[in-house]
């Protein structure tokens, strides 16, 4: 059984809700008859919903509720995002480094920004490195610049007390506006969506989604899109706690 050349990964994806099964228990499927009766019984339903759907056989993902078309297109990318990361598990669970360049590129596509960077605190919790900034304009990674806490107090304090930080208009916000003149007006940066990265219950960095040129209104459905793609660095960096050796 092949859900994807039904439909591509939306097939797939949603064959996978349906049949309640993991990608692991799928490839063990021939060891177990129950496994194979359940997969059997999902696909069959995929695949009446895909006639039902698509006169091609092209399966198409139930639509979208919301009100305007520009919504619409935006919670599109929104979602394209998310399920092209998630086809990638090899990816998550590998190389953190090659995590946070993948997963800046595909958030620049999905929020329309010009630049995502993903910084990690140091052992003392006092300084941000960066591990890597992707420039969409420019096409390029770049990693190495350092931010301290002794210069940027409020957004240190504002990265371990909320959610998410939405600038909407980054150098006058009282969070952000204390790099306003070292970083925000000299790469012309005016609104921030940061994201802090939990591992364990730690805050251990922030994935910092950055809009180039005037002021700039976060909605929610960019708020949940940015707060996505965040963890997937911060499961990649769960997993390596996992799989390094005790010291």
């Amino acid at each position: 059984m092949d859900a994807e050349k039904l439909g591509g990964l939306p097939a797939k994806v949603r064959l996978a809700s349906l049949s309640r099964t993991t990608s692991a228990e799928a490839a063990a499927a021939a060891d177990d008859p129950q496994l194979v009766a359940r997969l059997t019984a999902a696909y069959s339903r995929l695949k009446r919903e895909i006639d039902g759907t698509s006169q091609s056989g092209i399966y198409v993902p139930p639509p979208i509720p919301s009100g305007d078309a520009a919504t619409s297109g935006r919670l599109r990318k929104h979602i394209s995002a998310v399920l092209d990361l998630m086809s990638q598990r090899g990816l998550l669970l590998g190389d953190v480094d090659a995590t946070c360049r993948r997963v800046n590129e595909a958030a620049t596509i999905a929020l329309s920004v010009a630049r995502v960077s993903v910084w990690m605190l140091d052992d003392g919790n006092t300084t941000l490195s960066c591990t890597d900034l992707f420039d969409s304009n420019r096409g390029a990674h770049q990693s190495g610049m350092k931010l301290t806490e002794a210069s940027s107090a409020p957004y240190f304090e504002a990265l371990r007390s909320e959610r998410t930080i939405l600038a909407h208009d980054a150098q006058t916000d009282p969070r952000t506006s204390c790099f306003s003149k070292s970083y925000l007006e000299p790469l012309g940066i005016g609104a921030l969506l940061d994201v802090p990265i939990w591992v364990r219950g730690h805050m251990v960095g922030v994935v910092c989604h950055q809009h180039v040129g005037g002021r700039r209104t976060w909605d929610a459905d960019e708020e949940r899109c940015a707060f996505l793609m965040s963890s997937f660095t911060a499961l990649a960096l769960e997993y390596r706690r996992q799989t390094l050796p005790p010291r």
